[in-house]
């Protein structure tokens, strides 16, 4: 297959990425030949899914859902290898009515027990609880929901519980240095070490499931969304 001159201007997309936007599309795996060093472009992808049957519209909306994921893909990194967010982007055929937003908007707060807030500007509506962050914009192929959260407490729990032990250690430390024989302090210090551990594994331990529960949540809200976009 022939490709066009790279477009500088032009987003480009790298091989794998033209498998997984392919794939969304037919919502199976397609091959494709190898692009070069450059990537893809969208019209480049569209050619090749359209001469594979696809049709250029899915391929676009596809590359546009994927496009939103890696916006809200961490650009932090995660805590010992844990995530500290979670982001879902889906398409919708359509911008939801007034009603299917406040039916989506009870869905939300049973979800999450809470009450949230609510802002609309014209079709594009939000409702917000801390971090947690759901986003409905109309755009040219039909919508997008955005959803994200962070866990915004478990890095100030396990950065507490590292002080604390990092503290405890250079205490004992300096007793059996100094060799005062203060056996009251190394038992303060044992124990100050001990919950500065139990934090610490709290705040991460944790992670795992709440991040989970978070994706499970975001899923079926998604496929909610696409049910009263007549999906």
């Amino acid at each position: 297959m022939q490709k066009g001159s790279p477009d500088v201007a032009e987003r480009r997309y790298t091989d794998e990425e033209v498998h997984a936007i392919l794939a969304r599309a037919a919502e199976s795996d397609t091959a494709l030949v190898p692009g070069d060093a450059g990537g893809w472009t969208l019209a480049e992808i569209q050619k090749a899914g359209t001469e594979a049957g696809m049709a250029s519209s899915a391929i676009a909306l596809a590359a546009a859902e994927h496009d939103r994921n890696a916006a809200l893909a961490p650009r932090e990194p995660g805590l010992l290898g844990l995530p500290l967010s979670v982001g879902r982007a889906v398409p919708l055929r359509r911008p939801l009515t007034g009603d299917e937003w406040r039916r989506l908007v009870s869905e939300m707060r049973q979800t999450f027990a809470a009450e949230g807030r609510e802002r609309v500007e014209g079709d594009r509506r939000e409702w917000r609880n801390g971090n947690l962050r759901i986003v409905h914009e109309p755009t040219s192929e039909g919508a997008f929901l955005e959803l994200r959260t962070r866990k915004g407490d478990t890095r100030a729990l396990v950065t507490m519980g590292g002080v604390m032990t990092l503290t405890s250690i250079m205490a004992a430390g300096a007793n059996l240095l100094l060799a005062t024989g203060n056996e009251r302090g190394l038992v303060a210090a044992a124990l100050m070490a001990a919950v500065g551990i139990a934090t610490s594994a709290a705040g991460a331990l944790r992670l795992p499931g709440w991040a989970r529960r978070r994706t499970e949540q975001f899923d079926a809200l998604g496929a909610l969304a696409r049910r009263l976009a007549g999906e």
